[in-house]
């Protein structure tokens, strides 16, 4: 059994199921809606009876804050109490504070359980990117790995997890900083669907600028020509605003054109949504670099 517990945040966007199986626990990032906060969990993508996505489109705008430090204490110490150490991988920094918070409670609980190790990673990963580098390193700790090696392997390795996806609707990534009211404005009159990715350092690029849906949809395939590589799993991610059908198109042509035999759809929950929108379409999987 391992000395130590892997722990992360809801910005992984990890299914609830999958999280069970592998032992892990995520700190919830918090959304505010008409003054009333909400914990986003794994769990769930309704706000009351009411669809996440389905609130955004009717226009209501939709905040979104980091978990508390009181947070990050009470979910480290559940591992603390009995016994295990803590690594906790993080949403990237280039995308959130969340991460910063982690760190004072973490110091704070390093005093009142001086015995105990509490490591913090910050995944330069997001959604199911921050997924695909804790399932490795899940992979690791169960090979025996000591908190320090896994340490070190997702310091290793998260630069490859690239990640893809385009939004369906420019309002959002305008209210976010990512583009101009004046881009935002002409690329909806011309229906400018843009295809990003998170560089080196986590933050988001505009890579294309494609006409229509279906062309952004086939650019997310058409590139992973450039570094896509097998990672011995040969899985890939994908990741859903409320648009399955977008999904299973995406997941069917990666696996017509790249023979890629593990493809896992998920949903984008609440703390990512609420910058990218309805309608949002990502992809993530290892490559010789982002």
């Amino acid at each position: 059994m391992s000395t130590f517990s892997i722990v992360t945040d809801t910005a992984c966007d990890m299914p609830l199921s999958v999280a069970k199986k592998l032992g892990i626990s995520a700190v919830p990032l918090k959304v505010m809606i008409a003054g009333k906060s909400f914990d986003c969990t794994l769990s769930s993508l309704n706000i009351g009876s009411e669809s996440f996505y389905d609130i955004l489109r009717r226009g209501v705008v939709v905040k979104t804050a980091s978990p508390s430090i009181d947070d990050y204490m009470r979910y480290f110490k559940k591992q603390l109490d009995i016994g295990k150490d803590v690594l906790y991988i993080g949403f990237s920094t280039a995308l959130s504070g969340a991460f910063n918070v982690s760190l004072i409670a973490a110091e704070e609980l390093r005093e009142e359980y001086p015995e105990r190790k509490i490591i913090c990673v910050d995944s330069l990963c997001g959604s199911m990117g921050q997924s695909m580098l804790i399932y490795h390193c899940v992979s690791r700790m169960e090979q025996g790995d000591t908190i320090e090696e896994v340490r070190d392997y997702a310091e290793n390795i998260k630069h490859s997890i690239c990640h893809w996806f385009t939004p369906n609707d420019l309002f959002f990534l305008k209210r976010g900083g990512r583009i101009s009211a004046a881009a935002a404005a002409v690329g909806s009159v011309m229906n400018i669907k843009p295809v990003l990715k998170t560089d080196y350092d986590g933050k988001l690029k505009v890579v294309y600028k494609a006409r229509g849906r279906k062309l952004a949809i086939a650019k997310l395939v058409e590139q992973m020509n450039q570094n896509y590589y097998p990672d011995g799993s040969d899985t890939v991610f994908i990741t859903h605003a409320d648009c399955a059908e977008d999904a299973d198109l995406l997941a069917r042509s990666i696996t017509k054109n790249y023979g890629i035999s593990n493809v896992v759809i998920s949903e984008i929950g609440p703390a990512l949504g609420a910058h990218c929108g309805p309608d949002t379409l990502a992809m993530f999987y290892r490559g010789e670099e982002r």
